[in-house]
């Protein structure tokens, strides 16, 4: 699915909830966002966004508390799943944004792109409910019945690209460092010069 699609169907569903994006979702979030007096944007701690959530979730417990989480982020900190699912907080809703790619940084390959499952690594580490999806469309469908179920929840998303990020799109444009955007072409030259391809998506730098 497209990501910004999913982030506008998150945002008619999300309620009255608190909502920590990180990195790629931090940026585009609030052009989709009504409520960003209840928006927490942590763009410079990958890995934490879920963990914050968590004490937020702890300390808020009459609040729903949603993160807008990366497959990058999560894979840099898989811990925390058991940390929430301990915690047992039956007001979290874990988001987790697969793209196969860390977009801030240049697209570089997260560790098992495409290959791992977060909603079964979910339920593995405890959580009582997780679903994935590959479609704006079931993602719309199957969503209000999700969150009205048992928490702490994890639902994982698989997205293809993302619309609108082109405007300031990875962290090497957002700099507007020639620099770092000709090391991130080069990355992906060199690369594809070792393997003969890459992910399925790769931001345009």
């Amino acid at each position: 699915m497209q990501g910004t699609d999913a982030l506008r169907i998150l945002s008619s569903l999300r309620g009255d909830a608190l909502v920590v994006s990180t990195m790629t979702t931090s940026r585009l979030w609030p052009f989709v966002s009504s409520r960003k007096e209840d928006d927490l944007p942590i763009s410079n701690c990958m890995g934490k966004a879920s963990s914050v959530a968590l004490g937020l979730a702890l300390s808020q417990p009459a609040r729903d508390v949603w993160v807008l989480d990366g497959d990058g982020s999560l894979a840099m900190s898989l811990g925390t799943l058991l940390s929430i699912a301990q915690a047992h907080p039956t007001n979290f809703v874990h988001v987790v944004c697969d793209d196969g790619v860390y977009t801030t940084v240049g697209g570089s390959p997260v560790p098992a792109a495409r290959l791992a499952d977060y909603a079964a690594i979910a339920r593995a580490a405890g959580y009582p409910a997780a679903a994935s999806f590959r479609e704006a469309s079931a993602l719309q469908a199957a969503l209000p019945q999700l969150l009205a179920g048992p928490r702490p929840l994890l639902v994982a998303l698989a997205i293809e690209s993302w619309d609108g990020l082109g405007e300031y799109g990875p962290m090497t444009q957002q700099v507007m460092d020639d620099r770092l955007i000709a090391g991130a072409n080069r990355f992906w030259a060199f690369r594809h010069h070792l393997t003969g391809g890459g992910p399925d998506h790769r931001p345009e730098l």
